[in-house]
């Protein structure tokens, strides 16, 4: 198994060196050597590809893994079977097509393009021809989130009743300043596309559902952008259409960790960040386990990688048959439908 991974127009290489590393790491087997390269799952990157020759030769030098300018000539390798898409919004509907065009499976970083109809594009696109098309919604691996999304299925916990999400992160103006970041052009959105998708996915798919009933968005005092910084919103969820309220924005120093508070009939159950809780009715806590750090803060790539490397292992797990696509592009559909009717 071959992939091949494009870095695209990032400010760093960073992204892809660590979606690089989780492959390697997630090998079921023994990595050998070289971040990138497992035996054990039959898997390697074949090519990293970036338009910066400085770039290149810093991602060569650092895992021995071959870096090229030439997206062509990286998709027409047959030994490629999968392409990681890690390039900024405005590029993923074209560069999406050209991947599948090409007959390789779709890992695309989210949002996966400007606007959600990109996205409906790309899944009709893989659909058509019978090739994988999956968004990076890593939280969905987390271990605690996967504890309550069992905790909810068993019922054991009765109706959902009430749900407050609360995500205080903070981004300076430094990150702004980045040429295209916080604009409709390049990013589609602000913090809700860009910081605040992961944990509204989350949340939608463990209450089985959200509808937006009213919001307010707007750009706060606090930044210099196009989009939006702040949103608030009143929402129902899941099949009773229990009320909540949901709060994000990147204008809260020095940042957060984001929480989800959801009110069930038997306990409530508080998720912050990587951990969560239940608190039964009856005074016992249990502790589903899950720390460390969320990315709330100024630095954005402050946060543990292990559910990326979960969420690619069950990609391939499905390339190879063994499972069924455990989180695909419909999902992030109905999360940006969800956002559009925030903003």
């Amino acid at each position: 198994m071959r992939w091949s991974s494009w870095l695209g127009r990032w400010g760093r290489s960073r992204p892809c060196e660590d979606v690089c590393h989780h492959w390697s790491g997630n090998g079921a087997g023994s990595a050998y050597g070289q971040p990138g390269r497992s035996e054990g799952q039959g898997a390697a990157v074949a090519h990293a590809v970036t338009r910066s020759p400085a770039r290149r030769a810093a991602f060569e030098a650092a895992y021995g893994i071959a870096a090229t300018g030439d997206l062509d000539m990286a998709l027409a390798d047959p030994a490629v079977d999968a392409v990681i898409l890690l390039t900024p919004p405005d590029s993923h509907r074209d560069l999406g097509r050209r991947i599948l065009a090409a007959g390789k499976h779709l890992l695309i970083e989210k949002p996966a393009g400007l606007v959600t109809e990109d996205t409906r594009f790309l899944a009709d696109l893989a659909g058509s021809a019978g090739l994988l098309a999956a968004p990076v919604l890593q939280h969905r691996f987390r271990p605690a989130i996967r504890a309550v999304a069992a905790a909810l299925a068993s019922g054991a916990l009765g109706r959902l009743c009430g749900v407050h999400c609360l995500i205080p992160w903070w981004r300076p103006q430094s990150y702004y300043d980045a040429p295209g970041r916080g604009t409709y052009a390049r990013d589609g959105g602000g913090v809700l596309l860009t910081q605040a998708v992961h944990t509204l996915d989350v949340l939608r798919a463990l209450c089985r559902g959200a509808t937006i009933t009213a919001a307010q968005a707007v750009t706060s005092p606090l930044h210099r952008m196009e989009a939006e910084d702040l949103v608030c919103a009143l929402a129902t969820f899941g099949p009773d259409a229990a009320p909540g309220t949901i709060m994000a924005t990147t204008a809260c120093s020095p940042g957060m960790t984001e929480t989800m508070t959801l009110i069930l009939e038997r306990a409530t159950i508080r998720i912050e960040g990587l951990s969560a809780t239940v608190l039964y009715s009856d005074g016992r806590i249990e502790d589903l386990g899950g720390q460390g750090a969320s990315g709330s803060s100024a630095d954005p790539m402050a946060f543990d990688h292990a559910s990326h490397r979960d969420l690619i292992a069950a990609f391939l797990d499905t390339m190879e048959g063994r499972a069924p696509l455990a989180v695909d592009l419909s999902d992030l559909i109905a999360t940006r439908e969800m956002i559009d009717a925030m903003v």
